[in-house]
């Protein structure tokens, strides 16, 4: 039976892989049996794009004390050749614990890497307070200093400190986005949920070492908030009118947006968010989208209710 799946800020719907227990004869889940093999993390990948999405999916931002910012921290590409995995993760926990002693509450963080091979970080943090400047200033020298420490010449000049004003913009990546720890993180994971096919992405353009144990992509401090997420299981009309209903709610959040280019990028995206080159797997295609979960109820209700309405749009 396929799974729909509502979480805050997001739902995803999908069929699942079920086999039968050849001593009980019940019918379970796939994953009941075989547990997914734990190897090496070797970056982006399209499961571990889709668990940062699911995740920050479930984030309770109404349960988060604390004063947002973001921050972005990058590291020289003419020396990554030199720096492993493991090195930038122990300059993150060291500036990690450096922030939790100074006020940090709360964090999200991101791990891309650019056409040089240069990682950087984007840093969702929850502060005690509202950060004046020499104490953003000190944040982004510590990171500095770390690098230099073990000889990595970073410079100050290329930290960035972006305080959130709720209410405001904020500029992430180029792109200006409603200033709120919601639309940040919902940007970072769709930005995130791009694909490997992406060149901040591809396995080809991390560093040699990376490539084979680059350690996580992202991550989070345990205390965050989180809302576990609705599993409802559901008969196949039931299931193909739901993604319908996701799909036309995608249509009318995209036709709302202002830029025209964006508008039109996600009217396209929106109209083949159902499209699948295989019919023997497009009518089982999952969909997932960023709505609030009181939405995602709504249309569920509706495809229940709707009974045998099974026309496309």
């Amino acid at each position: 039976m396929p799974t729909i799946s509502i979480r805050q800020h997001g739902v995803s719907a999908s069929r699942n892989q079920t086999v039968v227990n050849p001593v009980t004869g019940e019918i379970v889940k796939l994953t009941a049996f075989n547990q997914p093999e734990r190897t090496a993390t070797r970056g982006w990948t399209p499961n571990v794009a889709r668990r940062n999405e699911q995740r920050l999916q479930q984030i309770d931002f109404d349960g988060i004390d604390g004063v947002p910012a973001f921050v972005t921290l990058t590291m020289p590409s003419g020396q990554m050749g030199e720096v492993s995995a493991a090195d930038f993760h122990g300059w993150l926990k060291r500036w990690l614990q450096f922030m939790k002693r100074h006020g940090l509450q709360h964090y999200y963080w991101i791990l891309e890497f650019q056409a040089s091979g240069n990682p950087h970080l984007h840093v969702l943090v929850w502060l005690d307070h509202a950060w004046d400047a020499l104490e953003q200033y000190k944040a982004l020298r510590s990171w500095v200093g770390i690098l230099n420490k073990s000889d990595v010449g970073a410079r100050l000049q290329g930290q960035i400190w972006e305080d959130i004003d709720v209410g405001g913009v904020i500029t992430v990546d180029g792109e200006t986005v409603p200033a709120h720890p919601e639309r940040v993180l919902m940007y970072l994971a769709k930005h995130a949920a791009r694909g490997v096919a992406h060149y901040q992405r591809q396995i080809a353009n991390m560093p040699e070492d990376w490539q084979y144990r680059s350690g996580r992509v992202w991550g989070h401090d345990r205390s965050l908030p989180l809302r576990e997420q609705e599993d409802v299981e559901t008969d196949y009309p039931t299931f193909h009118r739901f993604r319908r209903l996701v799909r036309r709610w995608r249509l009318a959040e995209a036709r709302g947006i202002k830029d025209a280019d964006r508008r039109r990028a996600a009217i396209v995206q929106a109209r083949g968010s159902l499209k699948c080159g295989r019919p023997d797997i497009s009518p089982y295609r999952g969909v997932s989208a960023w709505l609030p979960a009181s939405v995602a109820s709504q249309l569920l209700d509706a495809a229940v209710n709707m009974g045998g309405e099974n026309e496309e749009d």
